[in-house]
């Protein structure tokens, strides 16, 4: 009797498991297409060359605090499509004006700040991403 319950009990434990990580794998590979029928653009690659030398340090997971309220690129593949083009907007203004990075992220960091052909490429991906607003 006692060995029917814990096998009974063993059978349960390990459906329950294999459904928690079949739907956590589901979840994590699949993403809901937005609404509207847009679609959510990644970094491009070349941006993502620019941004690991001169904005990840400080706009991911585990960098500085306030860039991260303004920027979180940890995060990027959950905005939505309008605020992915709004954000890219944000970074192309930021780095045309010559505000990102900071001035003693430069300092420290010599060789960081994007270069103009750069700050052109990032601008044009921002313009890329651009959504009709309606």
């Amino acid at each position: 009797m006692k060995k029917a319950i814990i096998i009974t009990f063993a059978v349960i434990a390990i459906v329950f498991l294999t459904s928690m990580f079949l739907n956590q794998s589901s979840a994590q590979v699949s993403q809901p297409s937005p609404k509207d029928g847009t679609v959510s653009k990644p970094i491009s690659s070349v941006v993502m060359k620019i941004a690991e030398r001169s904005c990840l340090k400080c706009h991911t997971e585990g960098g500085n605090g306030m860039a991260m309220m303004h920027l979180n690129l940890s995060n990027w593949d959950k905005f939505s499509p309008e605020k992915r083009a709004d954000k890219a907007k944000d970074m192309c203004k930021m780095v045309s004006k010559g505000k990102m990075p900071p001035k003693s992220f430069r300092e420290k960091n010599p060789g960081a700040a994007p270069t103009q052909e750069e700050v052109k490429v990032i601008c044009d991906w921002a313009t890329s991403i651009q959504v009709e607003k309606k």
